[in-house]
């Protein structure tokens, strides 16, 4: 039997394989993440890092921020991992401030705060979420074994917020940015990022269902076209 290889079967095979692939991340994120003092579901998930050295203390130097939502879940998950503490007092302040109207100000009613209070001790920590209206005003707490022990270097956390609490919808657009600091006082904070903000929709303005139809769309319509394409090929021979 004398093999012929087909480039042109073998570059629809591709561009499919190529559209599941581009697929996968969307199916594995969707549904990993979960706040439990954890923290391998945070790879692959969006994140900013912030240059080492800028932080007030090396104890409140934040080394990167990770932001992230689930399907059919509504809650803006959290992480931020800071240096190691090499001494003194580990506990940290960690703040997110949201525009959730866009309006370049903070300080709206409508805006939020959420002040971290990350505290680990040496076998378990201690992680409390407060969250704030933009003008003060406290709207809930919550707190749980959220974040690295001192044993196990004493350097991430993670939290989450439902969208009732922020103010927001699931496909609402906000803006945002972090900070760490020794207090409870939001000012004189380790700013992630350095400048800007940073602007995101806590859910695909699509929806995740309709993410997944788009892409079994187009691989759907790969796959047709190719079959017709050798159809009509074999037609015509």
């Amino acid at each position: 039997m004398e093999f012929k290889f087909d480039s042109r079967k073998w570059k629809w095979r591709l561009v499919i394989a190529l559209l599941l692939v581009l697929a996968m991340p969307v199916i594995v994120v969707a549904a990993t993440l979960v706040i439990d003092g954890q923290f391998d579901d945070w790879v692959g998930q969006t994140y900013i890092e912030d240059p080492p050295g800028d932080g007030p203390t090396p104890n409140l130097d934040i080394l990167t921020f990770y932001w992230g939502t689930n399907p059919n879940d509504e809650h803006i998950y959290w992480m931020m991992e800071r240096e190691q503490p090499s001494g003194g007092n580990p506990r940290a302040y960690y703040f997110v401030f949201l525009d959730t109207n866009n309006d370049g100000d903070y300080t709206s009613a409508q805006d939020r705060m959420v002040r971290v209070l990350y505290d680990p001790a040496k076998n378990d920590s201690e992680v409390t979420v407060t969250v704030f209206s933009g003008t003060g005003d406290q709207i809930s707490q919550s707190g749980g074994d959220w974040g690295d022990s001192r044993q196990e270097g004493g350097a991430r956390a993670e939290w989450r917020v439902s969208f009732a609490d922020l103010g927001i919808d699931a496909h609402q657009t906000v803006s945002m940015y972090a900070g760490a600091g020794p207090n409870a006082n939001p000012n004189n904070v380790d700013r992630v990022p350095d400048s800007g903000d940073i602007t995101w929709s806590p859910v695909p303005i699509l929806g995740w269902s309709g993410l997944m139809v788009i892409i079994v769309v187009v691989i759907g319509v790969a796959w047709y076209t190719r079959g017709r394409f050798e159809w009509r090929r074999s037609v015509s021979s």
